[in-house]
Parts: C-alpha cells; structure tokens; sequence
C-alpha cells in the first residue's frame, strides 16, 4: 500500500483534535465494502466518491493508524495532494 509523506505523519504522529480528509483507493469492490464498514466502525464517514474507484475518507486523525492496517488498500493520500 503506497502512503503519502502527510499521512504516514498522521499514522505515526496525530494530533489530538485534528480531522484528516484523506483519498482512499480500494483495490476491488470487496475491499471498498470493508472500507465502509471500517471507516464507520471508526467514527469517520465517506464524504464523496472520486472518479477510478477512489473515495474520500474524514475521520479523526487519532484513527489514521487503524485505517492504514486494513487490508485491500490500494493507496492513501491527503486531498490536498491531489488538488482536490
């Protein structure tokens, strides 16, 4: 799974009160089934669906770790990095 710079700071270093609004791709339809689920699982939600089967993710930066230890990922950026 490829992480960005930004998140793999959040994963290793979050703030307490800050939100991450990441771009998350799912390798396949089942994977994108568990990302929902797990995002919910995790107080976050799916704010919007991009195009090539990408969506972005807002939740807790505190929560970052535990989305990038889901299996089926295929990348994690910030929407910052993408121009979004």
């Amino acid at each position: 799974m490829y992480l960005s710079h930004p998140v793999r700071r959040m994963r290793d270093d979050p703030f307490d009160d800050e939100t991450a609004e990441l771009r998350v791709e799912p390798v396949d339809d089942d994977a994108r089934v568990a990302l929902d689920d797990h995002v919910a699982s995790l107080g976050g939600s799916i704010e919007k669906e991009l195009q090539f089967g990408g969506v972005v993710v807002v939740l807790p930066e505190l929560d970052v770790a535990a989305l990038c230890e889901l299996d089926g990922i295929e990348r994690i950026e910030t929407v910052d990095t993408l121009g979004y």
